[in-house]
């Protein structure tokens, strides 16, 4: 048996990677982020320290300065150790003031009239080295801040330990989000659990189970209903083969055993019958043959759409069938007319219609009288509809039996000739092309409804019926 994947651990994988993916998304932009921002550390972090100087900066009336800083700025500033510093120009490029822990100004650096700030620059080597930026102040002078330069590196590194330590928190959550995403696709294939126990339960000592669609996914759903169509065919053909094996059993015990009885009559007088054997065995011939018919009928797939089936020739097939019992008809002296159009078209199964026709004929040999006549026509009240009637001069079945006389090995008189399986043949060959058969109350006369083809198909059939015998059309035979 080839191994089957599981629906679940696809589902899972499918939702892990989608959640894979977003958080290697989230990463990505993340690290976008911070190349972004530490290209641009050094000039934002000193335009910040610039910007807080000027804003405690105040130029008096005789060119000296006044700073006021916060404390941890003038800390910082007078720090020996510390990383930052500054020095103030005057509009001539003298130094205004410094940090105490310069112990000289810092280089004057230039500032263009359009901007504010000038270019960050590296100034100083070795652990001198100190990142430099210049900015213009209100009284005309020029600003000029450095920090020690502590590498981008470190910086990034700085940022990214911050950062990993946020993502870390989200590890709960991530597992929590395995956890959840295990328990919905368990609670979303449940009905799937339970649709496959169903399944499993339908067997022979339950063929009536069948699988629920309540709860299903609309996408499963098709799938059930095709699953409990399959099951039901199934069931149909198993009652199907257990009654015709039923029905079998049931009618050759009595002609078995009336056989067996005549052999061992034969053996203790020393002489036998042959005449009476050989019709007791070719009734029982002929019944095997007419059940193996009806199974074979009753086996063949239903077909819903009846214009799907083949067009025939309705009246060449009547012709076909009267040709086979002309010589019957003949050795018991009874008559047979026919009148049926040269074409008559009908949707069906030519083997089928014709068994129809021969069943319907003898019939009316061995279970009715005088001249049988067949005929096939319109249905007056239904022009989509073709009627084909057998009738015959005898009484018919009793009032009230016409439907039970369409049963199973039922005959109207048990010692009437034949096996009381021609009529069944009859009506489900009918019923199967979308059809029917029916007794006409208190007279031997049989009528089967067909659907027509319409009058489309005439030409096509006429010319398929050259070969049928019409020199049977209105004849009479004795």
């Amino acid at each position: 048996m080839t191994r089957g994947y599981s629906l679940r651990q696809r589902l899972l994988a499918a939702m892990l990677l989608l959640f894979g993916l977003g958080v290697a998304a989230s990463l990505v932009s993340y690290l976008r982020e911070i190349g972004r921002l530490s290209g641009n550390l050094w000039n934002d972090t000193l335009q910040e320290q610039a910007r807080e100087f000027l804003y405690g900066l105040h130029m008096r009336a005789d060119g000296t300065a006044q700073i006021d800083l916060s404390s941890a700025w003038q800390n910082a500033y007078a720090d020996p150790q510390g990383d930052f510093a500054y020095t103030l120009f005057d509009a001539a490029g003298r130094p205004l003031a410094r940090s105490p822990n310069l112990a000289a100004p810092l280089p004057l650096i230039p500032v263009a009239k359009d901007k504010t700030f000038a270019p960050v620059v590296l100034a100083g080597v070795g652990p001198d080295q100190r990142a430099v930026v210049a900015a213009h102040t209100p009284g005309g002078g020029v600003l000029v801040v450095a920090r020690h330069d502590i590498g981008r590196e470190k910086l990034v590194d700085s940022l990214f330990e911050e950062a990993s330590e946020e993502l870390l928190v989200l590890l709960p959550f991530a597992a929590v989000a395995m956890v959840l995403m295990w328990g919905i696709t368990w609670w979303s294939l449940r009905p799937v659990t339970r649709a496959s126990k169903e399944a499993a339960a339908v067997g022979a000592a339950n063929p009536g189970g069948r699988i629920s669609a309540h709860g299903l996914p609309r996408e499963v759903q098709p799938l059930v209903a095709a699953a409990n169509g399959a099951l039901d065919r199934l069931a149909e053909a198993y009652a199907a083969e257990r009654r015709i094996t039923a029905d079998a059993a049931h009618a050759l015990r009595t002609p078995l055993a009336v056989l067996s009885l005549r052999l061992q009559r034969a053996r203790h007088r020393g002489t036998i019958d042959w005449p009476a054997v050989e019709n007791e065995i070719a009734q029982i011939t002929a019944m095997v043959s007419q059940l193996l018919d009806l199974a074979r009928k009753e086996a063949q797939p239903r077909r819903d759409d009846i214009a799907a089936m083949p067009v025939v020739n309705l009246s060449r097939l009547v012709r076909e069938a009267a040709a086979g019992v002309v010589l019957l008809m003949e050795r018991q002296g009874r008559a047979l007319e026919i009148d049926a159009p040269e074409v008559v078209a009908v949707h069906g199964r030519a083997d089928d219609l014709r068994d129809l026709v021969r069943n319907l004929l003898e019939n009316a040999l061995w279970h009715g009288r005088g001249t049988v006549r067949i005929g096939v026509r319109c249905d007056d009240s239904n022009r989509e509809r073709v009627l084909l009637d057998v009738i015959d001069e005898g009484d018919g079945v009793p009032f009230g039996m016409e439907e039970e006389a369409f049963a199973r090995f039922r005959k109207i008189h048990a010692d009437s000739p034949g096996s009381g399986l021609g009529l069944a043949i009859v009506r489900h060959v009918a019923r199967s092309h979308g059809g029917d058969a029916r007794f006409v109350s208190g007279a031997g006369h049989v009528v089967v409804t067909l659907p027509a083809a319409g009058t489309e198909w005439v030409d096509a059939v006429s010319a398929d019926s050259s070969e049928a015998p019409a020199s049977l059309v209105g004849r009479q035979f004795r």
